[in-house]
């Protein structure tokens, strides 16, 4: 038994550890989107839509980023932003999931869609 207590222990201290977020939003169905690194402590009180607003605002884009960036403000322009099939009200911590990297470090991921409806599709919902 005492083998398992250190074991649940160290769960709980992976699980209240503060991790970067990682934030990509991409354009209709695209596999690839603009992505912003927030260190711990820098996005827990923020709306998530205000930091897709900060992703979509930032300056000195590279060529690739400033192409994806162009597709979704294209899908932008009646559409709406969507983080698994929801509007995204609320915080990043409610939208986000833990994932972690090859070399094993462990952080949230929050995918954000830029979605138009189709040709005679309509925003509203009922």
């Amino acid at each position: 038994m005492t083998d398992i207590e250190p074991k649940k222990d160290l769960q709980i201290d992976e699980a209240e550890q503060l991790l970067p977020l990682v934030l990509e939003i991409m354009p209709g169905h695209a596999a690839d989107g603009l992505i912003e690194i927030y260190e711990p402590g820098s996005y827990e009180a923020k709306s998530l839509r205000k930091l897709c607003n900060r992703t979509l605002n930032k300056k000195n884009l590279t060529l690739e980023e400033r192409l994806i960036s162009e597709d979704i403000a294209r899908q932008l322009e009646g559409g709406k932003l969507l983080c698994r099939g929801q509007e995204i009200e609320g915080t990043a911590l409610e939208f986000a999931v833990s994932e972690q990297t090859e070399a094993g470090e462990k952080y949230l991921y929050v995918p954000i869609r830029a979605i138009k409806p189709q040709e005679g599709g309509s925003t509203r919902t009922f």
